[in-house]
């Protein structure tokens, strides 16, 4: 995705509108924006109950859309648990439940990653992003 396009500005947006949405503590928002694949990683205050000793992440990218995944060794490897599988750009709301619901112990999402789409693939991705801008 190029980082100064409106897409790029868009997915800033929206990710800030998701975080502030998901009522729980965040410790740190990371956006890349690589020219192979926009992913998001928002490590959340969290946790899910069979793993309650591993970090807890939200995760975007702009082939799979939302995942939540675990930080397995503490110098980046993760394991996803499932992904929400709705759209690639869902509500905030949406991604809240499917947060919630994972940390109440439910299983909220698919196992298999969706392909919602290929990276860079022309597409309306990049229009939808862009409603987000500020």
């Amino acid at each position: 995705m190029d980082t100064m396009s409106l897409a790029a500005d868009g997915l800033v947006g929206y990710v800030t509108s998701v975080a502030e949405d998901l009522g729980v503590d965040l410790f740190e928002i990371d956006i890349n924006l690589d020219a192979d694949l926009a992913t998001v990683i928002i490590l959340v205050d969290a946790q899910v109950p069979v793993f309650e000793e591993f970090p807890l992440l939200l995760t975007w990218d702009e082939v799979s859309g939302w995942a939540l995944r675990i930080d397995t060794d503490g110098r980046g490897a993760t394991a996803a648990l499932e992904f929400l599988g709705e759209d690639i750009l869902p509500d905030s709301a949406l991604v809240r439940r499917f947060l919630w619901d994972a940390v109440r112990g439910n299983s909220p999402g698919v196992l298999a990653s969706p392909a919602f789409r290929l990276p860079n693939a022309r597409d309306d991705l990049e229009q939808r992003l862009a409603r987000f801008c500020n």
